[in-house]
């Protein structure tokens, strides 16, 4: 793979936070905000799945953050200022998790809408058709994906075929794997692709 960018260490609000950067990285880049599953915190996306390295290999230009217990940490009010506040451009953001961080990246891009949301991945994501908030992600282009012997597959499926029928942008489906490492990184590529596609450049 190709030498990934740095990793950049802080706190917010006592919350570790790591920026991972592409190769050469300078001000105003766009941001993706990557939300753990249960187990997992800040070091995971970069530690587990070395999602900076995907980043740097793909050639995508935007930053991927992640945040300690992302479900009580005050996204919109604190992390985003402080990436604006350190150079990066937060005006369109992307969101990004698996399991129950993929449940809430669809939940945070319905709540924060289209105006501030350029597109939503989730994999494997721990949420029922019937609970997911598509029709508010209708606007907001989103990426679907999970392993056929996962359990959330067959709700995944049907997500994924409810936002095209609503007239989402949708991407993704249901592939080999299950809901583990392996089938998380085998994604990584497509998913940050999708990604630089809707708010940054390959």
């Amino acid at each position: 793979m190709t030498s990934p960018g740095t990793l950049q260490r802080s706190r917010v609000d006592r919350r570790r936070v790591i920026v991972g950067l592409p190769p050469g990285a300078g001000d105003g880049l766009p941001v993706v905000i990557m939300l753990h599953g249960a187990a997992g915190d800040a070091r995971t996306p970069f530690g587990t799945y070395a999602v900076h390295r995907y980043l740097a290999a793909g050639g995508g230009r935007f930053a991927v953050v992640s945040i300690d217990d992302w479900p009580s940490a005050d996204i919109p009010g604190a992390l985003l200022p402080y990436l604006t506040s350190n150079g990066m451009d937060t005006a369109k953001i992307g969101l990004m998790g698996w399991s129950s961080g993929g449940a809430g990246a669809l939940r945070l891009a319905a709540e924060l809408g289209p105006e501030q949301v350029g597109a939503v991945v989730a994999a494997s994501p721990a949420v029922s058709a019937a609970q997911a908030p598509l029709r508010e992600l209708v606007d907001i282009p989103v990426w679907l994906g999970c392993g056929e012997h996962d359990a959330w597959a067959r709700q995944t499926q049907t997500m994924l075929k409810a936002l095209k029928a609503l007239g989402a942008t949708a991407e993704g489906g249901i592939a080999d794997g299950c809901q583990d490492t392996a089938y998380r990184r085998r994604v990584l590529p497509e998913q940050l692709a999708f990604l630089a596609r809707h708010i940054g450049r390959l």
